[in-house]
Parts: structure tokens; sequence; C-alpha cells
């Protein structure tokens, strides 16, 4: 699933492309993948209105289409958001078509189509999930001194805990595995375990990893692009996800396997502590 640097690097992409233009038609292949409002009054609200900033809060796009108008997109496990030149061929399992000014098709694309969009008016739909979303990695209010008391009471697993979209928005499966393989900390481990110094520790873990997976344009195992239908090269700089069985970067050891809350997890038993 795209975390916030895949999510980021769509935007980055996808932002020059678009920004500006107006929409001058919306076809809908599959109604189900629009949550709000319905598909024809989605149709409706969208065309005629500018895309003025691709913006993005935690794992969604946030495509600004007037003062008060907001189309929110998450991809989940295989959806994509990408433009090109309106003469090209449709992409592959395209869902939705977004006709723009100056010669430019935005497609919405998805496999498994477990992909929403939501056209929101005025605050008028609450998307849960969207509205609850904790601080990002890399901004302001995401501090160690915000993180250690929200550790100190919870009882959960470090990984689990990190992958709580009200405590970190952006945060998924991959870059857990490998800010706590940055940070020496085992997976399994209970927040309330962790002293002070290694709150700071994982903090900045999270923060390089984060920007690591920017620098390098996202990660791409399988189905992910970007805004302009390109493939991330984060893969391979990867510390532990991907790599159970293969030798620890660090020490040499054999990365373990196990899975945390019903997730796929990697890590050294010798590093992590």
């Amino acid at each position: 699933m795209p975390e916030m640097p895949e999510v980021e690097q769509v935007r980055k992409t996808l932002a020059p492309h678009i920004e500006g233009k107006r929409i001058t038609s919306v076809e809908v292949y599959l109604d189900r993948l629009i949550k709000h409002p319905t598909a024809a009054e989605f149709v409706e609200g969208l065309v005629g209105k500018t895309i003025q900033k691709v913006g993005r809060k935690g794992k969604y796009l946030v495509l600004h289409t007037d003062v008060n108008q907001k189309l929110i997109v998450h991809l989940r496990m295989t959806g994509a958001l990408m433009a090109q030149k309106s003469e090209l061929p449709a992409p592959p399992y395209a869902k939705i078509k977004f006709t723009l000014t100056d010669g430019i098709t935005m497609w919405f694309t998805d496999i498994r189509t477990f992909g929403t969009l939501y056209l929101v008016t005025n605050d008028n739909a609450y998307i849960e999930g969207y509205e609850t979303l904790g601080p990002e990695p890399l901004s302001e209010g995401f501090t160690a001194e915000y993180l250690e008391p929200l550790a100190s009471k919870s009882r959960k697993p470090v990984k689990t805990f990190i992958l709580d979209q009200k405590v970190i928005a952006g945060l998924g499966n991959i870059y857990a595995d490998e800010c706590l393989a940055l940070s020496g900390i085992l997976p399994m481990r209970l927040a309330n375990t962790l002293s002070h110094d290694e709150i700071v520790a994982l903090h900045e873990a999270i923060n390089a990893v984060i920007a690591q997976g920017i620098k390098n344009r996202g990660t791409t195992f399988r189905d992910y692009k970007d805004g302009e239908g390109n493939k991330g090269d984060n893969q391979n700089h990867l510390l532990v996800y991907g790599r159970k069985g293969e030798p620890c970067k660090k020490c040499g050891a054999v990365l373990l396997g196990t899975k945390i809350g019903g997730r796929g997890t990697v890590y050294c038993e010798h590093c992590q502590k």
C-alpha cells in the first residue's frame, strides 16, 4: 500500500501537469469507488472546476478544486492517479477519467479496486480515518516530546503503536520495519517499555527513513507508480523489509520474520533490542 513517501511523490509529479487546469468532463467507469457523494453528483460537482492546488494529508491526496471544495483520494493497495497527454490511450485498469484543459487527461487506475474518492464541499462529509490523523513525520508537530507520553501509555507492540494513523500519519508497514531497524528496536517490544533515549532514536529514525523514501521517489515492489507513471527506487535501499532470510546489512546475521498485528515483519535479533 502506498505510504507517505509514495503519495508525496505522486503529489510532486502530478501537480505540474494539472494545477491550473480546468476539468471539462469526468467519466466514472466504476461507481463504487466514489464514496461521497453519488457518482452523478461527483461528476456534476467537478465539471467546470479548476484544480487550484494538489496537496496531501498522510496517505491521502487532496486536490483543491474550489474555495470550499476538495477532491480527496485514498489510493489504498493498487490505486494510482496519473496525468498524460489526452491523445495517448487509456492506461491499464482505468476506472475514472478526468479530461482537463490544455490537452491533459488525469486517470485514476486501480487493479484491485480498493481505492476511494470523496468530493467534499463545505465540509459536508466526515471521512473516517482522514479526520483523526496524527502529525506527519518531518512536520513541526511530530517531535520526540509528542511521541513519548503516548508511547508510555500504550501496551501495544511498538510496531503496532507507530502504525496507528492517529499517532503518526502516513507511516505504513514498509517504513515501520525500516525505522525500527534503523533505531535498533525490536518490533515486538511493548511501546511503554521504551526509554527516553529509545524514543529519541525512534523519532529520528522515522524522520530519516521517510526522508530517504521521498528522496528515492518511493518504494515499488509491484504496483506503485507516481503521477507520471514511473516507479520508485527506494526498494533498492531497504534495510530489512522484504529481506527475510537474507543477511542483515549491519551485522550479517540472517534476518528473521514474524507477524505482528497481522502484518508481516522482518527484523534482526542481533541489532534490534
